[in-house]
């Protein structure tokens, strides 16, 4: 591949990823206005975006930066890193980063790239790319982990994890990966080859990123939308409650009677938004105690637990009607057919079709 071929690669690469960005901060913006966790992505995508313009404005228009222009670009890039920690702690906590551990996460970059611009030096570049990949795989590593931790989570509140599961950043950090290696090398070589390839990656980020934090729930939205539908009842208020309470609460409390009587009377399992604070109001207790029971006492989560009944009810309109799949997933609690499959199929260790062939 001839040099002016790859050139003109390297900027296509670089026009699609600027309009990426352009119309995914523009997005970000718009759904931020109402929620917080897009309202996060979209500071995330703006700060970007500027680095964006800065570097097309360098590169096309004006070489403000001279002889340093490669190296400043290049240590710019490097300040996206702490950022994506921000963002993927925000959406694995319903919750801000504290300050102090914001700081001690910016504060080298800062000072490293300020200590370049006031006195340009070779080491100072090269170890800022060196902790910029450290660091990136300590956001791959922790992602991991704070991934797992947060679906955890969902099943101990959530009767379903749609739009609420973070499955889909295993395939964000696994572009993350390929991005760092891709940028690292890009840096070392100046290959224009090197930089649309890195450009190529960015934009299949950037476009994943916007798609799935755009119909991403926050946790804490949902959970605060139902606390607020039941403030009057002051359910969250109630002191936790705890298993050897439970077990001296005497014939009067028969708690185990009154859950089996909101499943099997009530039919509570058929509202496909179900969660947690919602049966602590039907069985006018609270979260904490409706969770210890669960766990402790029946071995499971309460999304296993509501799912088992949806799963149950499935299976009698799969057996005993003629309803679709579609009228199933609705008329057995689920919110979509995607959600029923994966958790009939996960369930039975069969589809829904299978199971309806073998027991007509």
């Amino acid at each position: 591949m001839s040099h002016e071929t790859m050139m003109r690669l390297r900027d296509f690469s670089c026009g699609l990823f600027f309009m990426l960005q352009v119309s995914g901060t523009i997005v970000m913006y718009i759904k931020g206005r109402k929620h917080k966790l897009q309202r996060s992505a979209f500071y995330f995508m703006f700060y970007l975006l500027l680095i964006s313009v800065f570097e097309f404005y360098v590169f096309f228009i004006d070489n403000i930066l001279g002889s340093q222009e490669r190296p400043v670009t290049d240590m710019l890039q490097t300040t996206a890193v702490p950022l994506a920690l921000f963002l993927l702690y925000r959406l694995t906590h319903p919750y801000n980063m504290r300050f102090v551990a914001a700081a001690c996460n910016v504060a080298p970059y800062v000072l490293a790239i300020s200590s370049y611009i006031v006195q340009p030096d070779r080491n100072v570049y090269e170890a800022i790319l060196w902790v910029a990949l450290a660091h990136s795989i300590f956001i791959i590593l922790y992602g991991a982990y704070a991934v797992k931790r947060f679906n955890s989570i969902i099943i101990q509140s959530f009767s379903s994890d749609d739009r609420l599961s973070l499955r889909w950043m295993w395939y964000i950090l696994t572009l993350f990966l390929a991005l760092a290696a891709t940028w690292f090398v890009a840096t070392k070589t100046k290959s224009p080859l090197g930089a649309a390839a890195y450009n190529t990656i960015c934009s299949s980020i950037f476009a994943s990123l916007c798609y799935f934090i755009y119909r991403q729930e926050d946790m804490l939205e949902v959970l605060d939308a139902s606390n607020k539908e039941k403030a009057k009842a002051d359910v969250t208020d109630t002191p936790p409650l705890t298993l050897k309470a439970m077990d001296n609460a005497g014939p009067d409390y028969h708690f185990a009677q009154h859950l089996e009587k909101v499943f099997v009377e009530d039919e509570i399992f058929l509202n496909p938004t179900l969660n947690i604070n919602d049966l602590a109001q039907a069985l006018h207790t609270n979260r904490t105690y409706i969770s210890n029971y669960l766990n402790q006492q029946l071995d499971t989560s309460f999304y296993e637990y509501v799912n088992g009944w949806r799963v149950d009810k499935a299976k009698q309109l799969l057996t005993n009607t003629e309803l679709t799949l579609e009228e199933i997933t609705m008329q057995s609690g689920f919110n979509s057919l995607s959600s029923f499959r994966r958790y009939f199929v996960s369930a039975t260790g069969l589809t829904p079709s299978a199971y309806r062939r073998r027991n007509k």
